[in-house]
């Protein structure tokens, strides 16, 4: 062995050692949960031996799901300490064949379902799309099923069940390890991802009154003696459009924990006269109400991420098309009018050498000098329009100042230190006040006067243009070209846009856009 190998020996032994009590403390913590999430499972035995809701199935998905298969040893202690209770239990007094089968049955469970899991969304189901819910809800009852399989042959090997009690314990449990699953899992993974912007700030509160509605509208539902078990579901709507994921899946197990315990206690709407009818009631109450406010905040969330990536689609469109008429007005400038003014030089010189011996020629010279300059004005005032030098410059106010002096009508232009922006977003305001000015001028009538308010607010920009003009009604014309062309320059850079007029009060065009300051 070389001094080096001796050196490096130690410290590989001592990080094996770390690495080994960090897995067995990881593995300790996992058995603990599992073992605390089965005994609260065990609160609702409402049909001997098949739980009404097991949440512990759920948990033992998601920790597997989230840390790896390697974690297993973990959920089996849990697993394995909860049925030792139910050995030693003198109201079941299961045999140690059974639990064991049990045990292997929900290890089964915990690993298709991440298996299939796995396939299906790969290693991380945010639930803001609508196939992760699919896709859970198929590992779900995949794994519930093998669970629920093992457990009814095994105690039918054993003599504690009875042929006509099979079908019945079958779907006690595969709906137990169903409900448990579609709230424990959606929870754990949702919220293993960062909280959003609706999470922060303000809208905390609006997320506690949330939570409180919920709690509220759960305590009517379940001491009520009126049919109003579903009265929570408005709560959870709200809890699915306006704080995706995660507010749904807070929102369904705040539910869900006061129905079980409710019914744990002999209370709520839940309860029959067996108890087989009283599980099948809670189970598919936690199975309806989770699907559907997952659902709804998979579909919520797949419409927001539609919106933004439109937006960015736009806003990139918007650029390119910024940088393409950058690109023609020095092209416009460098090449063509560098010519034409090379070109006036020539014919001058030539001018100043033939004019002493051929005066008409030298006329035609100066024809062809004005041709030329005539050329080099129009090139300009192309390039002019595709970017105006003031706007570039200067900015939005100066641009529009110097722009409207030219105006059919008198425009009057307030504004505040809006400072520069990005140049995709100030030539948008731009062509957009521009455009709405020459509709007035040509549709307000001679006499008529526009004004344009131009107002920082936040991190936005809003801007007006409001002409005096005889007006018109909305509803009687419908949006033409010139109004959709507007909506759209706007909404390119991620603005709205709106068009306020009636008869004898004038149009007005209001819009508010992101205002980013300008690159240096």
């Amino acid at each position: 062995m070389t001094l080096s190998s001796a050196r490096l020996a130690p410290q590989r032994g001592a990080l094996v050692s770390a690495r080994s009590v960090r897995y067995a403390a990881g593995v300790v913590l996992i058995g603990a949960g599992s073992y605390a999430f089965a005994e609260g499972g065990k609160a609702l035995y409402l049909t001997g031996p098949a739980g009404a809701f097991w949440p512990a199935g759920g948990l033992a998905i998601a920790v597997l799901y989230l840390g790896g298969l390697r974690w297993w040893p973990g959920v089996l202690l849990g697993d394995l300490g909860s049925l030792l209770g139910d050995v030693l239990s003198t109201d079941l007094q299961l045999p140690p064949g059974v639990v064991l089968a049990e045990a292997a049955g929900d290890m089964a469970r915990a690993v298709v379902a991440v298996v299939i899991l796995r396939r299906l969304v790969g290693s991380r189901a945010a639930f803001d799309r609508l196939r992760h819910v699919g896709a859970v809800l198929v590992a779900i009852a995949t794994g519930a099923a093998i669970s629920a399989t093992v457990a009814m042959l095994a105690l039918k090997v054993a003599g504690d069940l009875g042929s006509s009690e099979m079908s019945v314990f079958w779907r006690s449990w595969w709906l137990g390890d169903l409900s448990g699953g579609l709230v424990v899992v959606p929870l754990v993974l949702a919220w293993a991802r960062p909280l959003p912007p609706e999470w922060r700030g303000r809208d905390v509160w609006e997320g506690a009154l949330m939570i409180g509605a919920v709690v509220g509208l759960s305590a009517i539902a379940l001491s009520a003696d009126e049919p109003l078990t579903y009265i929570v579901f408005p709560a959870l709507m709200w809890a699915a459009l306006r704080f995706g994921p995660q507010g749904a899946t807070l929102a369904v197990t705040v539910a869900v924990v006061m129905a079980v315990w409710a019914t744990s206690n002999k209370l709520g709407p839940f309860l029959e006269q067996t108890p087989s009818d009283s599980a099948l009631n809670l189970q598919l109450y936690i199975t309806i109400a989770a699907l559907t406010t997952l659902c709804i905040a998979a579909i919520v969330s797949e419409r927001r991420r539609a919106s933004l990536e439109l937006a960015e689609s736009r806003a990139r469109i918007a650029a390119a098309g910024a940088e393409e008429r950058r690109r023609l007005e020095h092209e416009l400038h460098d090449s063509a009018q560098n010519r034409l003014v090379g070109l006036q030089v020539h014919l001058r010189l030539a001018q100043d050498r033939i004019e002493p011996r051929a005066p008409e020629a030298a006329a035609t010279f100066a024809d062809l000098m004005e041709e030329a300059e005539g050329v080099g004005e129009e090139l300009r005032r192309i390039a002019h329009g595709l970017a105006p030098h003031l706007l570039v410059t200067r900015g939005l106010v100066e641009a529009l100042t110097a722009e409207c002096a030219h105006s059919g009508i008198a425009v009057q232009i307030a504004a505040s230190d809006i400072g520069l922006s990005a140049p995709d977003v100030e030539a948008a305001v731009y062509l957009c006040c521009l455009e709405s000015i020459q509709n007035a001028a040509k549709h307000a009538g001679p006499g008529a006067t526009a004004q344009v308010r131009l107002r920082r607010e936040g991190d936005g920009l809003e801007f007006s243009v409001h002409d005096t003009g005889p007006g018109f009604d909305r509803r009687a014309i419908p949006e033409g070209a010139g109004l959709a062309g507007l909506r759209e320059r706007i909404e390119t850079v991620g603005g709205r846009v709106a068009v306020v007029s009636a008869p004898g009060r004038g149009t007005t065009v209001t819009g508010v856009v992101r205002w980013p300051p300008r690159a240096t």
